[in-house]
């Protein structure tokens, strides 16, 4: 009997649908019985032009305009995705190639890790002959309106919370399964901190925070790390270590390399890193964006967010639920980040119950659940 064939598909909005993908495909090869998976962007199938627009467009909004990009997150909130006039003209010729490459494959399942790849054609999925049913794998805390669709058979999302947002904006409740983000398979594996920082290279003892700015260094990271160093020289009677992550921007990694920390404090700056998921599990906490994806993989291995300056949207909702779940601290600004720290440091009680507080949130497994659920449906044959 052949393995069932999933077709897992994303679009390159944001690196996290991408990522979120690439896990399901990792996962799905630790199986057994196996499952076959193929692993596409929708946007490789649309013109060159029509894909760097749509990834560059977002990437400027974000960084440019996040207060437009929270308002029109928001705004598109209000209703549900529908195509009028000359963008339906639009879709229905751009994505032709697409729709003709899902007729061709005929997988048992489709999983999107974006709603692109199925609110594009939804209307002429079903009319194309392609019968597999469609998952939604949500991809940040919070659950945008565009997510909803008649043709989900089933949306998975990270917390009870999401799925009640689902609900109200049409999702059946009977479709809906709290299952998690799809993160890499070992970020389900946690070590002794202690014998991580050994093989890291980073010393015992130590408060040990870790900053992380993306793949390319996107932010204000020269301030920050000002600001905190700032803070942890004020308690010169103690010890620790910062960790800077600067992906791919080698520049700033050159330029913190240059920087002269308090005599307290080790500043070891890296460039991208393969095992993010170690220096996770080997630091105490973790200032960054917050990112579905990053967001995801902090609770899973314990470590508590201090989130700076979250994107208007999709970002802003997961600090306020990792807020509100006590699994880390939003600062207002830079600035604010001192204070933070300055608290954490003081009450050290604060830290231990963020760490504790982490588990509420940790979903370590989510991408073989997912996978799994999936294959029981399709296995069965049944509907949800």
């Amino acid at each position: 009997m052949n393995p069932p064939s999933f077709l897992i598909l994303s679009a390159s909005g944001g690196v996290g649908h991408l990522r979120a993908a690439s896990a399901l495909e990792k996962s799905a090869s630790t199986l057994e019985p196996r499952i076959a998976c193929k692993n596409h962007d929708c946007l490789d199938f649309t013109s060159k032009a029509f894909k760097r627009l749509y990834a560059d467009s977002y990437l400027a909004m974000v960084n440019r305009a996040p207060e437009l990009w929270g308002y029109l997150y928001s705004k598109s909130q209000m209703k549900p995705y529908e195509k009028k006039g000359l963008l339906k003209i639009f879709d229905d010729l751009n994505y032709r190639q697409y729709l003709e490459f899902l007729k061709q494959e005929q997988p048992d399942a489709i999983l999107c890790t974006h709603f692109l790849p199925y609110i594009a054609i939804s209307k002429r999925l079903r009319l194309a002959g392609v019968k597999a049913p469609v998952f939604a794998v949500t991809t940040d805390f919070d659950a945008h309106q565009y997510w909803v669709d008649p043709v989900v058979q089933r949306y998975y999302v990270h917390t009870e919370e999401s799925a009640w947002q689902l609900r109200s904006k049409g999702a059946p409740a009977e479709r809906i399964r709290v299952l998690g983000i799809p993160i890499m398979p070992q970020f389900a594996r946690r070590e002794s901190p202690a014998a991580i920082r050994q093989r890291l290279g980073l010393p015992p003892g130590r408060l040990t925070l870790l900053m992380i700015w993306g793949g390319f260094g996107v932010g204000k990271p020269e301030k920050m790390v000002q600001e905190v160093l700032a803070m942890l020289q004020i308690f010169a009677e103690k010890e620790f270590t910062l960790v800077a992550v600067c992906g791919k921007n080698e520049k700033l990694r050159s330029h913190m390399a240059q920087l002269e920390p308090p005599s307290n404090v080790i500043l070891k700056p890296t460039g991208f890193v393969e095992n993010i998921h170690e220096w996770m599990n080997a630091c105490d906490i973790l200032i960054s964006k917050a990112g579905g994806l990053t967001s995801a993989e902090a609770m899973a291995m314990g470590i508590p967010m201090l989130i700076v300056d979250p994107i208007p949207g999709q970002e802003t909702r997961n600090a306020e639920i990792i807020a509100e779940q006590r699994a880390g601290w939003k600062a207002l600004d830079i600035a604010n980040i001192g204070y933070k720290i300055k608290r954490i440091i003081e009450e050290p009680q604060v830290l231990e119950q963020a760490r504790s507080a982490t588990s509420r949130l940790a979903k370590p497994n989510a991408a073989r659940d997912i996978l799994l659920d999936v294959r029981e449906l399709v296995t069965k044959g049944g509907s949800t």
